[in-house]
Order: C-alpha cells, then sequence, then structure tokens
C-alpha cells in the first residue's frame, strides 16, 4: 500500500516499508544486537536504550492502526510497555533505597571515628555495622526477587503467545522484550551485595572512599535511567495516541 499523508508537514503512516522505514527499523536493529550482544554491564546499556528510543519514536510515525489486527497489536505491545515501564520504576526506587543505606553508613562511619577517640573497640564496630548494611542489601534483594518472579513469568506468557505480525509489530515487540530484559539485569545488578569485598575495604580503611564512589555512580546511573524513563514515557504516549486516533 502506498504511503499516504493529509498535508506536506503531517506524520506519514504507512501499512507497509517505505523508503523511509527501512533504514529506521535497521538502526533499532543496530541497537538491538548491541543490546543483546556486546558483553557490557547493564548499566552501560543505559545509553544505548536511550539512543535505540530516540529512532523508535519516529519509527512509530509510520505506523498504523486502521485495520482491527494492527490496532489489537499494537495494544498488545502497549500494554507491555506497562511492565517495562513498572520494571524501570522500581529501579528507581532501589537506587533511592540503597543511596538510604549508603547515607546510614556513612553516618555509621563517622561515629566510629568519634569512638576511635574514646578507646572503643573499632574492628568490632565496624564489623557490627557492616553486617547490618549487608543484612538490609540482601533483604531488599529478596524482596526484589520476589516481585521479578512475578513480573518476569508475566513476559514470558506473552512471549509464547504465536502470531503473524506485521513488521512493525515485530520490531516493537523485540524493542519491548530486550528493554525487559535489560532493565531486569540492571535492577540485579544495582541489588547485588558482596559482603567480603566490604569486609575488606572495611579492613583496609577505605570503606569511606568506597562508599562515596558507590554513591556517585549510583547517582550517574540515576541520570541515566531518568533519562531513559522519559523515552518509555514518550514511547508509550505515541502507542497510546495511535490507538486513539
Amino acid at each position: 500500500m502506498a504511503a499516504t499523508s493529509s498535508s506536506s508537514g503531517a506524520h506519514v503512516r504507512s501499512t507497509s516499508w517505505s523508503e523511509d522505514v527501512h533504514p529506521l527499523s535497521r538502526a533499532i536493529e543496530d541497537h538491538l544486537l548491541i543490546l543483546t550482544r556486546k558483553p557490557e554491564s547493564a548499566c552501560r546499556k543505559l545509553g544505548v536504550l536511550k539512543n535505540m528510543y530516540e529512532v523508535v519514536e519516529v519509527f512509530l510515525r509510520f505506523q498504523t492502526t486502521k485495520t482491527q489486527k494492527a490496532f489489537k497489536d499494537f495494544e498488545d505491545v502497549s500494554d507491555g510497555f506497562l511492565e517495562v515501564l513498572d520494571i524501570c520504576s522500581t529501579i528507581r526506587d532501589v537506587l533511592m533505597q540503597i543511596k538510604e543505606q549508603v547515607r546510614e553508613l556513612e553516618t555509621s562511619l563517622r561515629r566510629r571515628l568519634i569512638r576511635s577517640n574514646s578507646g572503643g573497640d573499632q574492628e568490632a564496630f565496624l564489623t557490627r555495622e557492616i553486617d547490618v548494611y549487608v543484612f538490609k542489601r540482601r533483604a531488599l534483594s529478596r524482596t526484589i526477587a520476589k516481585k521479578l518472579k512475578k513480573t518476569e513469568d508475566k513476559m514470558k506468557r506473552k512471549k509464547t503467545k504465536k502470531g503473524d505480525f506485521g513488521d512493525g509489530i515485530n520490531v516493537m515487540k523485540k524493542v519491548e522484550e530486550t528493554s525487559f530484559t535489560v532493565l531486569v539485569s540492571l535492577l540485579i545488578e544495582v541489588v547485588t551485595t558482596n559482603k567480603s569485598i566490604h569486609n575488606q575495604r572495611s579492613r583496609s580503611g577505605g570503606i569511606g572512599i568506597f562508599s562515596r564512589v558507590f554513591k556517585q555512580k549510583i547517582e550517574e546511573t540515576e541520570r541515566e535511567l531518568e533519562c531513559v524513563y522519559k523515552k518509555l514515557l514518550e514511547t508509550r504516549v505515541s502507542l497510546l495516541n495511535m490507538l486513539t486516533v
């Protein structure tokens, strides 16, 4: 079917690939390959996600929901992005909780300095505070693991649904599934705790430096994640607009 436009400045929508859509599709596929194959941390992949969604935003302008099947397929994609947004929101909340835990640890370190001047048992005090910190991180990990199990099961059920989807739907389903996978990996990264590393750094006197560096890393992740979250919201809004046209 030929592409149509109501005016020279209007967004073009087509039910088949046009010359404009092919490069967009390839660009999205290139981003997906990086996200699925490149051996980088999930945190580093946030920048790739953000760039991909800038292409997705333009790509959606060329899609159509004029047929009943197309409407249903894009409605399904739109619903799937709710799960992606939910995982993204969960990571934001978890990062805030971890930052608070790090601040509490820093407060404990200041108390340690005061006690050291009064002859307190520094080693016992520090070990106890590290144990409290690690316990909180592990409790957070268990809570997140339960939430992930339910969400991943729901996404697996969606993934197993077979259908004769158009090219545009297939691309968006890949975007949705890959985004979900990357964000889940990021969530696992930020809640992982290694007690031996904390203890080693504390005994070498470097826990204060470690906590500051760790907090800086969290804040950097928060900034990148916020950009991705905004892009996800824009994509979700674009999908909803397509369903209401």
